[in-house]
């Protein structure tokens, strides 16, 4: 059985667009695809400008599936809709 995996979408978004995020990401919560297994809107306690949207996957096909059944993310847009071009990153959950 393949490991689960983490994705890290983090990006700088002005102060002026947090109440945006926040209530985008709440909106793309409600429609969350099944194999997302858990899913979180962070802010940096040492920068409060560095979110991130934190998603665990059941595997990195379910994710690889997701990617390609769409044109673009959700988050992805959202960050993009907020003038923030984030950065991706995958991680095998080990333990």
């Amino acid at each position: 059985m393949a490991n689960p995996i983490m994705t890290v979408l983090e990006g700088h978004v002005p102060s002026d667009q947090w109440n945006a995020l926040t209530e985008g990401m709440a909106q793309i919560a409600s429609q969350r695809p099944a194999d997302l297994l858990a899913s979180y809107l962070v802010q940096s306690t040492t920068d409060p400008t560095l979110w991130r949207t934190v998603g665990i996957w059941s595997s990195q096909q379910a994710f690889e599936d997701f990617r390609a059944s769409v044109q673009t993310p959700p988050p992805l847009a959202l960050f993009r809709s907020l003038g923030v071009q984030p950065t991706l990153a995958l991680f095998e959950i080990k333990g």
